[in-house]
């Protein structure tokens, strides 16, 4: 029954994403890029596992029915509500140009929000003095007390995607092109020595979507999948030989990146998803929604301002493994480690029980939306959408945490830039015409 519900399970991400592309034609579909990993997480990574008989020392067979019959209507849910919104644009919307002022904007308004995150890098690498010691050893990078500057680094990604947007508005200079090379290359600076796949994940992205939403084309499948698969087997290598790369290396790299899919451990994204849902349904613990509004209005507050945050609102859990390791050790007689994620629909799980899937479906009319709305008003919804979709990594293999607070701050900027350039727009469009009937 298992290895039965494993099959269905990818049936539906696939047969979702051919009859996505066969509705629109645009390998950008959420669908595309999503079920993929859905079908890595929740059919092959497990299938490996079973096949090695790793399974066996954490769970029951009947247990991972359990399981398995959750992540099945969990990617059921997402997919149909991925494709409510529907397939079929009546007309692939070009950027159109706008006056050259609302170009300036933008372009003003990336470099603000990018030199902040730029600053922000800057200031976590000189913090531990410099690159080489920030990446002469594996797995680190820069670091810095306040959380406002460690994850201030993100404002480099919307102010890329705004200095672009200014190029697709207004015109291509030097001092763009700079701009965009200097809000780019340090993250890929950081994801290769910090062998981090979200990261790399992300700048695949961001890179290929702004190049070919911002003119309204698309590259052919062919070349999409082959792109995907590569950067795929890219992220797999570097979580391989995350011990071996880092500023001054030696080590052997290894080329074989199908170990650490079939490695049973409590590290592993479904093993210890598998059991963060067990362990949630056997002591009847339920978030209800607490850890999502946490993430929104709690965690801005500075820890040095509020030390006690969480603990003082009632969920201390959220210090480890975002609160999804509670009573693993109760329930499942073994603790998950440190650092480990359980999937979006296990930490959905954790947080609505059965309501997880109408939020399922719900977070796949979100996808949809804003890939249809890019699609038919284009402006700040493009940016919107390159952004969402970059994050699509972090949703499926991690936590909805770790999605909600990077989303907030790569998005803010987006929306705030754009709504001061139009209305700039407007005031500029109206003092022109003001000008005109004096004249007259």
């Amino acid at each position: 029954m298992f290895e039965i519900l494993l099959w269905i399970t990818a049936i539906i991400a696939l047969g979702g994403a051919f009859y996505a592309y066969c509705g629109s034609r645009d390998v950008f579909h959420p669908l595309i890029f999503l079920s993929p990993m859905m079908v890595f997480l929740y059919c092959w990574m497990p299938m490996k596992l079973d096949a090695s008989g790793g399974l066996d020392g954490y769970f029951q067979r009947d247990q991972l029915v359990f399981v398995q019959i959750w992540n099945t209507l969990g990617v059921l849910c997402f997919v149909l509500g991925c494709l409510s919104v529907g397939c079929r644009i009546p007309r692939m919307t070009v950027l159109e140009p706008q006056i050259e002022k609302v170009g300036r904007m933008l372009l003003w308004g990336g470099l603000i929000t990018g030199m902040a995150g730029l600053s922000a890098w800057t200031i976590s690498i000189m913090n531990v003095g410099g690159l080489r010691e920030a990446f002469s050893t594996a797995y680190s990078g820069g670091w810095d007390d306040s959380g406002y500057i460690r994850d201030g680094t993100l404002l480099m990604y919307p102010g890329f995607l705004l200095v672009a947007l200014s190029i697709a508005c207004w015109r291509m200079n030097l001092s763009s092109l700079f701009l965009l090379f200097a809000f780019m290359g340090p993250w890929m600076i950081q994801a290769w020595y910090t062998s981090r796949r979200g990261p790399t994940f992300m700048i695949a992205m961001v890179l290929a979507m702004t190049w070919y939403l911002n003119r309204g084309k698309r590259p052919p499948l062919l070349l999409t999948v082959g792109a995907g698969a590569l950067v795929g087997m890219l992220m797999l290598f570097l979580v391989s030989n995350r011990g071996a790369i880092y500023m001054g290396s030696d080590s052997e790299l290894s080329t074989d990146v199908t170990d650490i899919v079939e490695k049973p451990d409590t590290g592993n994204e479904y093993i210890y998803g598998a059991g963060s849902m067990l362990s949630a349904e056997q002591q009847l613990k339920f978030f209800g929604g607490r850890r999502y509004l946490a993430e929104v209005f709690i965690r801005p507050i500075p820890s040095a301002v509020w030390p006690n945050k969480y603990e003082d609102v009632g969920l201390p859990e959220l210090t480890h493994n975002a609160g999804t390791a509670e009573g693993l050790s109760d329930t499942l007689g073994w603790s998950g480690a440190d650092g480990a994620a359980p999937g979006f629909i296990a930490d959905l799980w954790v947080e609505f029980r059965w309501f997880a899937m109408p939020a399922l479906w719900l977070l796949g009319w979100l996808y949809g939306r804003f890939w249809r709305q890019a699609q038919l008003q284009g402006g700040p919804w493009v940016a919107q959408y390159i952004v969402l979709s970059s994050l699509s990594v972090y949703m499926v293999m991690q936590t909805m945490e770790a999605v909600i607070f990077r989303l907030l701050m790569m998005s803010l900027p987006i929306w705030i830039t754009w709504t001061v350039a139009n209305r700039k727009a407007q005031s500029w469009t109206a003092s022109a015409s003001y000008e005109v009937a004096t004249n007259v």
